[in-house]
C-alpha cells in the first residue's frame, strides 16, 4: 500500500506543475452549451446484462437533429455528448465478449454504433455542433488480461499498472504513472478520440481517497496525462471530469481539466422515481453544494458542472407514432431494435417554477448547461427557457456567481466588467415569499435600472434595492444597472473584461 502511495507521488512529481490555468487548448473559455445521453440511458436501461437501451447513433443523430430543428444550436447550443456505454464489452455491459483493437484501446459496439464514432462525430459536425465521447480511468480488465502492446512503445498494457492490482472506478485498473508506457496508454486513447472528430472527453471516476484507505486511489496524475495529450493532439478537446469531485483537491482539477462535476448525479433513474428524471430535492440541493466551489471557477480555472440540466419537457409523456428513435434492448442481435414508442417518455419532473429555477441557478453559477432530456420531445415552455438569450448570457458571462444571501430566500450576484450586476433571487420555501437584495449588499450606492430577463422587461429603476414575491420554488433573474438612465440596453462589454 505504501508502495502504491510513493509511486503516485513519484508520478505527480515528474508530471510537474508546469500549467498554470486550466487546460483550455482552444476550449473551455466559457462553460460549454449542450446535451448528454445519460440521462435517457438511466432510465431506458433495462439491466446490466442487456446495457442501456436508449445509447445507439439512431437516438443520437436524432437529438443532434432536434437540437437544430428546435434552434438551440442557432442559440448557442453545439455539444453532444455520448455518455458510456458505446463502447464494445470494456465499459457497456451488453453482452457478448468485450472486443478492443490491437492497442488495448476501445471500439464503437458493432450493433448499437455499425457505422462506428468517427461517422456520429461527422454527422454531429454537419449539424453545425460539436461532438463529445465519455472514457474512465485506469485499465479495462478485460484489456489487462490481453497485455496488449501500447502504440508506439516497446511496453504493454502490464507493464504499467499499480502491483498488487489496485481497482477503482468500475473495477478498472489503476495506472503507476512513474512507469514508461503509462502516458503513452493514455495518450493513444486520447489520440484516438481526436482522429474520430471528438470535441469533448468526459472522464468518469475521478478520485482521490485518503492514504489510509484499504486500497488508496489518486487519479490527479492520471488527468494531468490527459489533459497533456490533449494538448499535444493538435485538436481543441474540452475535458470534463467526473463525478463528484472533491473540493480538497480544486487547485489540481482546475490546473488540468475545463469543468468538473461537484456533485452526485442529478437525475434519479428509474428505479427510484420511475416517471421522471429528476427530483426538486436534488435540484435544491445544489445551492448548497456550490457555494465552496465558485470560488474556484472562471475562464483560467474552469466551470463548476452541477450535472445535467433537466427543464425541456414537462408536458410531453408520450412519443408520437413517428419517433425514429428505437431500443436496443440486448446484444449481439440487431433485429433486437424496437420502436420507442413503445415505452413511455420521461418529464422533467419538476413544475414550471421549479423548471425556471434550475435554469437560473445554471445561469447564475455559470455552469455547463448540459442538457439531459430527450431533445425530440422538447414542450414549448421548455423551448423557451433555452431559447432566452439575455438568459443565456448570464450562463456565458464569464463572471461565475457568488452567493450575496444564504438561506432558504437565496441571493446570488455576478459582478460585471462594465460595472453592472446580474442577479438571481430564489425562493426555496414551500410556501411564498418576498426576496429582495439591496444596492449596498452589491456593492454599491446610488440608483440603478433593472431589467427583468426573463420576461424581457425593463423594470424601472430603483434608488437602494429590488425585492420580489416568489412563489414556493420559484425565481428571479435581473440584470442592474448602476446610473443607467439614458444608457442604451444591453451595453457593449469591453473585450478586455473577458481577459
Amino acid at each position: 500500500m505504501q508502495q502504491n502511495r510513493t509511486a503516485a507521488a513519484v508520478a505527480l512529481t515528474l508530471l510537474g506543475v508546469a500549467n498554470a490555468h486550466a487546460q483550455v487548448n482552444g476550449s473551455g473559455e466559457r462553460p460549454y452549451l449542450g446535451w448528454t445521453t445519460w440521462s435517457q440511458q438511466d432510465h431506458f436501461g433495462t439491466s446490466e446484462a442487456t446495457g442501456d437501451g436508449f445509447q445507439n447513433e439512431v437516438n443520437v443523430k436524432a437529438n443532434s437533429d432536434a437540437m437544430r430543428r428546435f434552434g438551440l444550436t442557432a442559440h448557442g447550443f453545439q455539444y453532444i455528448n455520448i455518455d458510456g456505454d458505446w463502447d464494445n464489452g470494456l465499459m457497456c455491459q451488453c453482452g457478448g465478449p468485450a472486443t478492443f483493437d490491437e492497442y488495448g484501446r476501445p471500439i464503437a459496439n458493432v450493433v448499437r454504433f455499425p457505422h462506428g464514432m468517427a461517422n456520429l462525430a461527422s454527422y454531429i459536425h454537419h449539424n453545425g455542433q460539436k461532438a463529445g465521447i465519455y472514457w474512465e480511468s485506469g485499465v479495462a480488465p478485460q484489456v489487462y488480461a490481453a497485455n496488449t502492446p501500447i502504440l508506439g512503445t516497446p511496453y504493454h498494457v502490464q507493464d504499467i499498472v499499480i502491483q498488487p492490482l489496485v481497482t477503482e472506478f468500475n473495477d478498472y485498473y489503476q495506472i503507476d504513472f512513474s512507469k514508461p508506457g503509462a502516458r503513452e496508454y493514455l495518450a493513444s486513447i486520447v489520440q484516438e478520440f481526436a482522429q474520430w472528430g471528438f470535441d469533448y472527453l468526459k472522464v468518469d471516476g475521478t478520485m482521490v481517497t485518503l492514504p489510509s484507505a484499504a486500497a488508496p486511489v489518486d487519479d490527479r496524475a492520471g488527468i494531468a496525462a490527459i489533459s497533456q495529450a490533449i494538448r499535444n493532439s493538435n485538436r481543441p478537446i474540452y475535458l470534463n471530469l467526473s463525478l463528484n469531485l472533491n473540493h480538497d483537491y480544486a487547485s489540481w482539477w482546475e490546473r488540468w481539466a475545463n469543468g468538473r462535476r461537484i456533485d452526485g448525479d442529478v437525475e434519479c433513474g428509474r428505479r427510484t422515481c420511475p416517471a421522471t428524471l429528476t427530483q426538486w430535492s436534488r435540484v435544491a440541493q445544489r445551492f448548497t453544494d456550490l457555494i465552496n466551489w465558485q470560488t474556484d471557477a472562471g475562464t483560467n480555472r474552469g466551470w463548476n458542472d452541477l450535472d445535467s440540466l433537466e427543464v425541456g419537457n414537462g408536458t410531453n409523456t408520450t412519443y408520437p407514432a413517428n419517433s425514429p428513435e428505437i431500443l436496443i434492448v440486448s446484444d449481439p442481435a440487431p433485429t433486437s431494435a424496437v420502436p420507442i414508442t413503445t415505452s413511455p417518455a420521461f418529464v422533467d419532473g419538476l413544475s414550471n417554477d421549479e423548471r425556471r429555477t434550475a435554469m437560473t441557478l445554471w445561469s447564475i453559477a455559470a455552469a455547463p448547461l448540459q442538457l439531459g432530456d430527450d431533445l425530440t420531445l422538447l414542450d414549448s415552455f421548455g423551448v423557451q427557457l433555452l431559447t432566452n438569450d439575455e438568459v443565456l448570457a448570464v450562463d456565458q458571462s464569464g463572471h461565475p456567481g457568488k452567493v450575496v444571501t444564504e438561506g432558504s430566500t437565496p441571493v446570488w450576484a455576478q459582478s460585471l466588467c462594465d460595472g453592472s450586476y446580474y442577479v438571481a433571487l430564489f425562493n426555496l420555501q414551500d410556501v411564498p415569499a418576498t426576496v429582495g437584495t439591496s444596492w449596498v449588499g452589491l456593492g454599491f450606492t446610488g440608483p440603478a435600472e433593472v431589467r427583468d430577463l426573463w420576461s424581457r422587461q425593463e423594470v424601472g429603476n430603483s434608488s437602494t434595492g429590488y425585492s420580489t414575491t416568489l412563489d414556493p420554488h420559484a425565481s428571479a433573474l435581473i440584470r442592474v444597472r448602476p446610473d443607467a438612465t439614458g444608457r442604451q440596453w444591453p451595453p457593449s462589454c469591453p473585450s478586455c473584461c473577458h481577459r
